[in-house]
């Protein structure tokens, strides 16, 4: 009788196993629908269910772009300015950050201004119109009596330029 249950739940399982092995393909994903006032894509040729199936298993997960832009390229595109930047071949005025500096004194000699920066680090140096300072290499365009202005020039997420104006002025304390 042992022997009998035994075999029978045996069976059972067996049974369960393989009635439950049909191979069928998933079902085809629905079509998104399309918004008014946008061009229609290009023609894709129809592919059957087989076929599909076949080549997501034997390749994985294929990248369709269509209009939108690769996520492995970087937005912004490493230049050999910025490659020399990082090999270490840069001036310390550009090493540091525009913020980072500090107005301490105006001289005019002439016509000519000139100003002295201070690092946080407590090192001086004499700057004059059109000297590369910051790590994007603003320019010094005017020194006054009392400011620098010194303009940035960046690249956003398009691609575009913009210019960023930053003044440092000479502190009152002394």
């Amino acid at each position: 009788m042992r022997l009998l249950t035994t075999f029978t739940i045996l069976a059972l399982i067996v049974i369960s196993a393989f009635s439950g092995c049909k191979s069928q393909p998933p079902a085809p994903p629905a079509k998104a629908v399309k918004p008014q006032g946008q061009a229609s894509p290009a023609v894709q040729p129809e592919v059957t269910q087989a076929q599909a199936v076949e080549t997501a298993q034997a390749e994985g997960y294929v990248y369709q772009p269509r209009d939108r832009r690769d996520p492995f390229v970087p937005l912004l595109a490493t230049t050999k300015k910025s490659q020399k930047r990082a090999a270490g071949k840069v001036s310390t005025l550009e090493s540091y950050d525009i913020s980072e500096f500090a107005l301490k004194a105006v001289a005019q000699k002439g016509e000519k201004y000139f100003a002295l920066l201070a690092t946080p680090d407590n090192r001086s140096f004499t700057v004059h119109k059109g000297t590369a300072i910051g790590f994007n290499k603003g320019r010094v365009e005017e020194i006054s009596k009392n400011k620098v202005v010194i303009v940035e020039y960046s690249k956003d997420y398009k691609g575009d330029i913009h210019p960023k104006q930053i003044t440092l002025e000479l502190s009152k304390e002394r």
